[in-house]
C-alpha cells in the first residue's frame, strides 16, 4: 500500500488514491460500528435468554463474573506485553538453550543406552534416584495427612 502511494505521487495520481482511501476508512469505521452493534445485540440477546434459563440475577452475576475473568486475562496479556524486550530475549534464550539441551540429550540418548548395556551398574542410579522420589513423596504425604488430623 505504501508502495502504491509513492508510485501515485510519482504519476502524479496521488490525488485521486488518497480520496479513494478515505472513502475506504469511511466504509471501514461503518463496518466497525456495525460490528459492534452486532455484537451488543447478540450479548443482550443471550443475556435474555440465560436470563429466561436462571432468572435475571443469576444472568447478571454470570455475565458479570464472566467479564470479570476476561478483564484479568486481558491485564494479564498486558503485564507480559509490557515487560521489557531485554526480560522477553532472555525469556527466548532460555526456552532456546532448553530446546537445545533436550536435543543434544536425545541425540546422546544411543550412547547412554550402549554403556548401560556394558555396565550394568549404571542403572542403579536413575533407579536409585526414582526410588528415593517416590519414598519422599509417599513419607510426606503421609506426614501432611496425619497432621491435619489434629
Amino acid at each position: 500500500m505504501v508502495w502504491q502511494l509513492v508510485a501515485k505521487l510519482v504519476t502524479g495520481e496521488a490525488g485521486v488514491y488518497v480520496a479513494r482511501m478515505r472513502r475506504l476508512v469511511v466504509l471501514y469505521l461503518a463496518m466497525a460500528v456495525f460490528a459492534l452493534l452486532m455484537i451488543a445485540y447478540l450479548m443482550t440477546a443471550l443475556y435474555v435468554w440465560v436470563a429466561w434459563l436462571y432468572g435475571p440475577l443469576a444472568a447478571a452475576l454470570g455475565f458479570a463474573g464472566f467479564f470479570l475473568v476476561l478483564i484479568l486475562l486481558t491485564w494479564i496479556a498486558t503485564v507480559i506485553v509490557r515487560r521489557p524486550p531485554r526480560k522477553r530475549a532472555d525469556d527466548r534464550l532460555q526456552r532456546d538453550i532448553a530446546s537445545i539441551a533436550g536435543v543434544a540429550a536425545l541425540s546422546n540418548a544411543p550412547l547412554l543406552f550402549q554403556s548401560a548395556k556394558r555396565n550394568k551398574k549404571l542403572l542403579f542410579v536413575p533407579v536409585a534416584g526414582a526410588v528415593g522420589w517416590a519414598v519422599w513423596r509417599a513419607f510426606d504425604s503421609w506426614r501432611t495427612r496425619g497432621s491435619s488430623d489434629f
